[in-house]
């Protein structure tokens, strides 16, 4: 047995969690999945919809973190359309699309200045239309007849 089997929540600092309950459903379209309140606190988690794995805590106890955390990587498969889908909604972005090493990155803030870059990791660089257009195999007979190889 490991003694960790996987990371479940990771705690973003906020202000007010209503109103960044509303900032990460709105803008970036992540969802509620845990809404645990106690008259100590209010256990408040949000994630994008495909993500199973990790939820984001969305805690207003630590006031002098606000706005610190590490940024996050958020992956995407498709960072010019991210882009411009999240800075049509409002999402302030300190960088544009830049082409790195390990792919393609936006960076962005929360509306309390906790920065987050939007990756396109470079496996994922094909968009979805040419995703979708590999998935076509085409006629590979006449190939494979061309290369004349040998029978096994």
């Amino acid at each position: 047995m490991q003694a960790i089997d996987k990371v479940a929540t990771v705690t973003i600092a906020v202000t007010d969690q209503d109103e960044a309950l509303a900032w990460y459903t709105e803008k970036l379209g992540f969802e509620k999945r845990v809404d645990q309140r106690s008259p100590a606190f209010r256990w408040l988690t949000i994630a994008p919809p495909q993500q199973v794995e990790v939820e984001f805590l969305l805690a207003s106890w630590f006031p002098d973190r606000v706005g610190r955390n590490a940024t996050w990587v958020l992956s995407t498969r498709d960072c010019q359309r991210g882009y411009e889908e999240l800075k049509a909604k409002g999402v302030e972005f300190s960088q544009k699309p830049e082409v790195r090493p390990y792919g393609i990155e936006a960076v962005f803030a929360d509306l309390y200045g906790n920065k987050y870059a939007l990756v396109q990791e470079s496996a994922q660089v094909l968009t979805d239309e040419a995703t979708k257009a590999a998935l076509v195999l085409p006629d590979v007979e006449p190939v494979i007849a061309a290369l004349d190889l040998p029978s096994l």
